[in-house]
C-alpha cells in the first residue's frame, strides 16, 4: 500500500478533477470491446506460452490450461501478496496434473521473459531514436542487459551441469559458510528450473509467446487511446507499455494499483497534460482489472471452484509461496 501511495504521489503533481471528469463524461466507450478483445488475445498467448514450458511433461489441451492461468490473474487483483501466483502454483497441479517443481519453475520462467520482452520494448525505442534523452542511458543498459540474460538463459537450458558446478566454485570461495548451503540450494533451484526447459528451441518458441503476449497488450492500450480521441507515437506507445509493466514488478496493491497507473501518467503526461493522461489511465485500469477478474470468476464458475477453496489453496501452500519467493 505505501508503494502504491508513493507512486501516485511522485506521479500525479497537479490533480483537476473537472478536467479529468469531463474526459471520461465525453468518452467514446464503445472502443472498449476492442480492447477486451486484445486483452482476451495476450492471455490466450499467455496459456499457450504455458503449454510450451509444460509439453515436456506432459501434454495438457488449451481450454483447461487457460481455465487455470484466468483463475491465477484475477485472484491477483482481489487477494494481497501476489497469492494468484500460489493460487496458479496450486491449480497447476490440482486441475492439469502438473508436478509442482515443474509449475513453480514455468511460472519463474514466465516473469522472466516477461520482463526480458519488456526490456526489448526499451531497446526497440533507442535503436529507433525515440527515446527522451532522461532514458538513453537507461535503454542502452536494458540493451546489454537483454543480451546478457538471453545469452545466460540459453546457457542456462543446455548446460545446467556446468552453471551447476560453477555455482558450487563461486559460493564456496566468496559466499560465507553459514549461508554457503542456502545460497547454493537457491542456485540450483534456479538452474533446474531452467533445464525444465530442455531445448533452445522451446527458449524460442517461448520468447516469441512473450512478445505475442506483450504486442497484444500494448496494441490494447493504444485501442484505449481512441475513447479519448488522442494518440501517441509509436516510440511513447512502446515506452509506455514497458514502463508501465515493468513498474508492477514493485510490490503494490493488489491489481498493482499505483504502480501501473504512476509509470503510464509519468509517461504520457509530457505529450498529453495531466489530466487527460489521468482519465486515459483510470479507465485503461479498470477495463483491464475488470476483464482479468471477471474472467476468472467465469472459469470459476466453469469448473465448480469457489471463492473458499481458492482461499484454502493460498493458506495452504503458504510455505510453497516462500520457496517461490527465493527461488
Amino acid at each position: 500500500m505505501l508503494v502504491s501511495t508513493l507512486s501516485l504521489i511522485i506521479s500525479i503533481r497537479t490533480f483537476d478533477l473537472t478536467a479529468i471528469w469531463q474526459a471520461l463524461r465525453v468518452a467514446r466507450y464503445p472502443w472498449v470491446v476492442p480492447g477486451v478483445m486484445l486483452y482476451l488475445g495476450a492471455l490466450a498467448a499467455r496459456t499457450l506460452r504455458m503449454m510450451i514450458l509444460f509439453r515436456r511433461e506432459r501434454s495438457i489441451s488449451f481450454h483447461p490450461l487457460l481455465a487455470t492461468m484466468a483463475m491465477g490473474r484475477g485472484a491477483n487483483n482481489i487477494y494481497p501478496f501476489r497469492v494468484g501466483e500460489v493460487v496458479r502454483w496450486a491449480l497447476f497441479n490440482r486441475l492439469n496434473h502438473i508436478s509442482g517443481p515443474l509449475a513453480l519453475a514455468s511460472i519463474v520462467i514466465e516473469r522472466v521473459f516477461d520482463g526480458l520482452t519488456m526490456l526489448l520494448f526499451l531497446v526497440v525505442v533507442a535503436l529507433t531514436g525515440g527515446i527522451p534523452p532522461e532514458w538513453r542511458e537507461l535503454a542502452w543498459g536494458a540493451l546489454g542487459l537483454f543480451g546478457i540474460a538471453l545469452a545466460g538463459i540459453y546457457a542456462l537450458v543446455l548446460w545446467p551441469e556446468r552453471f551447476q558446478s560453477l555455482t558450487a566454485l563461486v559460493t564456496s570461495r566468496l559466499v560465507p559458510s553459514r549461508f554457503r548451503r542456502q545460497t547454493q540450494d537457491a542456485a540450483n533451484r534456479l538452474i533446474l528450473s531452467f533445464a525444465t526447459v530442455r531445448s533452445a528451441g522451446s527458449v524460442t518458441m517461448v520468447l516469441l509467446c512473450s512478445l505475442l503476449v506483450w504486442s497484444f497488450e500494448t496494441l490494447m492500450y493504444r485501442t484505449m487511446m481512441e475513447p479519448f480521441g488522442f494518440e501517441v507515437g509509436f516510440h511513447r506507445l512502446m515506452l509506455m507499455s514497458a514502463a508501465a509493466n515493468l513498474a508492477t514488478s514493485l510490490p503494490s496493491a493488489p491489481g498493482n494499483i499505483g504502480t501501473f497507473d504512476g509509470a503510464v501518467i509519468l509517461t504520457l503526461k509530457p505529450e498529453i497534460g495531466e489530466s487527460l493522461a489521468i482519465a486515459y489511465v483510470s479507465l485503461l485500469h479498470a477495463v483491464l482489472w475488470s476483464t482479468e477478474t471477471f474472467a476468472g470468476l467465469y472459469f470459476m464458475w466453469r469448473t465448480g471452484t469457489r471463492g473458499r477453496e481458492l482461499a484454502q489453496m493460498a493458506a495452504a501452500d503458504r510455505p510453497a509461496q516462500k520457496e517461490g519467493t527465493r527461488s
